[in-house]
């Protein structure tokens, strides 16, 4: 892990403002990899490792909590080519937990929250590693189906889910509305065989069954998923529970009876043993189920319960996931590749000899940069360690040293670039090896047009690795400018683009046209797609909000680069923006190519100026403390009030705090807001409030 993510104990308050920012731009871009692209990015465990720093982090510092932080959302926004279904009641995920302490921490959580004296019943399910869906039935009748998106919108997958074998479109004896949730699946052995189809159609394989089973609900054809051996099981329910059952396992009866398919490995366990014990067993036994799973799912029993313990921003408070340990695998390292990234930095891959872990055949693993070499001592020829936790290339963890022969061989780092051939130098802080010259360097040209085509940026569908690649080749387009002029050079060749391979007349008339519908884009977004270094969404965003409009964004990008001292100064002030990053923007603007290419592209785009778009409420953005005791409420459950209205609670009173709401026996926090003059209430006042808001 990079030096920056460790003693978060020991980080400043200007740091983590910076590091904040960093997390959220780094967390959405792998969500959206994960549920929108199904092609992770990372493995479950350092997305895991980074979610949680991030929410330590928040813990620390309540009042840096950005809008758009990872732990206030749930997967990512819906792409435009399904219907959009709204939630009514958010689709939200689950905390996670790694080991018997931090269960017992959840198990404490539940007592303190509800002022049990005695452990309430859990119920232990297996964690599907699969794709979460939501189905509506009206009257008994399957009216819709739907992903669950953001947990708040999610894509209509009606149809898709209709073929799915043995699903039912009509159940007898149900409630008016009801809405069951689960999760969809592809099994061990069904995934071998689809990867043997795909691979005798010339077609790209799937990286595991997670990734198989979301990339086949998610056609356009309903006749494509009706050929995949998809499954299902169904868990939880959006809406009239009360009608069904009173807890959980009474709940997968019911959905028994109805004849829905349910997993029928669970156990309601009495006593934190109870709990640990079948967590072993499902640990030691996961590799004889048919399907994926990757932890174990405790959820409170009793419906009431939960209801009493409600939510926080995208979890229940009620139920976790106990996630296992990443699978290890070991075999030889062929070789090792460089890869040159978008901004210059390269990357070492490892080539390895083919092996399968847990059920994917994994070829390649990252290294990351060449510290991290040395420091394990990875040479070609080698035995190593693998870690795989459901993601696309998995890491080396060590290197087996009684296997090492006579003949392996260091892999000294690169002192020229494998694209261009240009000289490189090391960025010690960084711990990076980089290629600076930039647009002239044909990987990082192809690296930054796919930035500037991706989703996140201008969002032009049809556009995907082999057509960029294909395009560039054939000297169709040498930067992202040239891209708003494909169909008129393509109206004036004799070749036309549609009678090339890999295209047709369908695709290409839907490419030109997307193109078009990416003219309108919004400034930060524009920002975000010129590719600076570490200029994130984020942070694009920050810089957009700053000035407003292209024109004194421009503007003001002059002054900086010309060391103007104000501009600076303001740019430093900003939050999440420092030092390192306006090197990097002033680096950017002094390049002549990436003036002339923005200059080009303002006059071919429609740049919209920027608008804040948050709901204000009386409580949004208000910093409160509670101190002393509640007479009603427990601080848990008083802080998820506070936090459920856009509020956030800090641990100390401060001249940022805005209320104190103080309880029976409140000590110094009291004595100090009423010496700063900062505004007091008590508990009844404080309900009131909330009531009113």
């Amino acid at each position: 892990m990079n030096k920056k993510y460790q003693n978060i104990d020991l980080i400043s308050k200007e740091e983590a403002k910076k590091l904040l920012i960093e997390l959220a731009d780094k967390i959405a871009e792998y969500n959206h990899a994960y549920y929108i692209e199904d092609k992770p990015l990372v493995s479950d465990a350092e997305y895991d490792q980074l979610f949680n720093i991030n929410l330590k982090l928040e813990q620390k510092f309540p009042h840096l909590t950005l809008e758009n932080s990872p732990s206030k959302k749930v997967g990512a926004k819906v792409e435009n080519k399904f219907a959009k279904v709204t939630h009514q009641v958010p689709m939200l995920s689950l905390s996670n937990v790694f080991d018997e302490e931090d269960v017992k921490d959840f198990l404490d959580r539940i007592k303190s929250f509800l002022r049990l004296d005695q452990f309430s019943p859990i119920f232990c399910e297996p964690k599907i590693d699969g794709l979460s869906f939501a189905a509506t039935y009206k009257n008994g009748i399957l009216t819709t189906g739907a992903t669950r998106g953001d947990g708040y919108i999610g894509e209509d997958i009606t149809a898709n889910i209709k073929t799915i074998k043995d699903f039912p479109h009509k159940i007898n004896n149900a409630p008016e509305l009801l809405e069951v949730r689960g999760e969809i699946y592809i099994e061990k052995n069904d995934f071998t065989s689809l990867n043997q189809e795909q691979e005798q159609q010339g077609k790209d394989k799937f990286a595991n069954p997670r990734n198989a089973a979301a990339g086949s609900l998610r056609q356009l054809d309903p006749s494509v998923t009706a050929k995949r051996p998809l499954k299902y099981f169904v868990y939880a329910i959006g809406s009239a529970k009360e009608e069904l059952a009173n807890s959980q396992d009474q709940l997968l009866a019911k959905f028994k009876e109805l004849g829905f398919n349910v997993n029928e490995i669970g156990k309601l366990a009495n006593s934190e043993e109870e709990i640990f014990s079948f967590y072993e067993y499902l640990k030691t036994n996961r590799g004889n189920l048919p399907y994926e799973i990757d932890g174990v799912v405790y959820k409170l029993n009793d419906f009431a319960l939960q209801d009493r313990m409600g939510f926080i921003a995208r979890s229940p408070r009620f139920a976790t996931a106990h996630k296992f340990p990443a699978i290890i695998g070991q075999t030889k390292l062929l070789s090792i590749t460089v890869q040159v990234g978008r901004t210059g930095t390269l990357t070492p891959v490892a080539e390895l000899e083919p092996i399968e872990i847990g059920g994917v055949i994994v070829s390649r693993a990252t290294l990351h940069n060449y510290q991290e070499i040395a420091r394990k001592d990875v040479r070609v020829g080698d035995y190593v360690f693998l870690q795989r936790a459901g993601d696309v290339i998995p890491q080396i963890t060590g290197v087996d040293l009684a296997k090492r022969s006579a003949d392996v061989t260091t892999f000294d780092p690169p002192l020229f670039c494998p694209s261009c051939n240009s000289k490189l130098h090391y960025v010690p802080e960084d711990i990076i090896i980089r290629c600076d010259n930039g647009l002239n360097c044909p990987a990082q040209n192809y690296e930054r047009i796919r930035h500037f085509v991706s989703k996140n940026a201008m969002d032009i569908e049809g556009l995907g690795r082999k057509q960029v690649e294909f395009l560039i080749d054939k000297g169709l387009i040498s930067n992202p400018y040239d891209i708003f002029f494909l169909k008129e050079k393509n109206e004036a060749s004799l070749t036309k683009l549609e009678n090339m391979d890999g295209w047709g007349k369908k695709s290409v008339e839907n490419l030109f046209n997307n193109i078009e519908k990416s003219k309108n884009v919004s400034l930060p977004r524009f920002i975000y797609t010129l590719g600076i270094r570490h200029i994130g969404e984020q942070n694009a965003k920050l810089l957009a909000r700053e000035f407003g409009s292209y024109e004194n964004f421009i503007a003001q990008m002059e002054l900086l680069k010309e060391n103007d001292p104000e501009i600076y100064q303001k740019l430093n002030n900003l939050d999440g923006i420092g030092d390192k990053m306006l090197v990097d923007i002033i680096d950017f603007f002094d390049v002549k190519e990436n003036i002339e290419l923005i200059k080009n592209l303002s006059e071919v785009l429609n740049i919209e100026d920027y608008k804040e778009t948050r709901e204000q409420s009386s409580l949004t953005g208000k910093i409160v403390v509670f101190t002393g005791s509640m007479p009603t409420l427990s601080r848990a459950e008083a802080k998820a009030t506070a936090e459920k209205l856009g509020a956030k609670v800090a641990a100390s009173v401060s001249s940022n705090t805005d209320l104190v709401i103080a309880g029976e026996d409140a000590g110094s926090k009291l004595k100090k807001a009423k010496e700063l003059g900062i505004k007091i209430i008590d508990e009844a006042e404080w309900l009131t409030l909330v009531r009113d808001t």
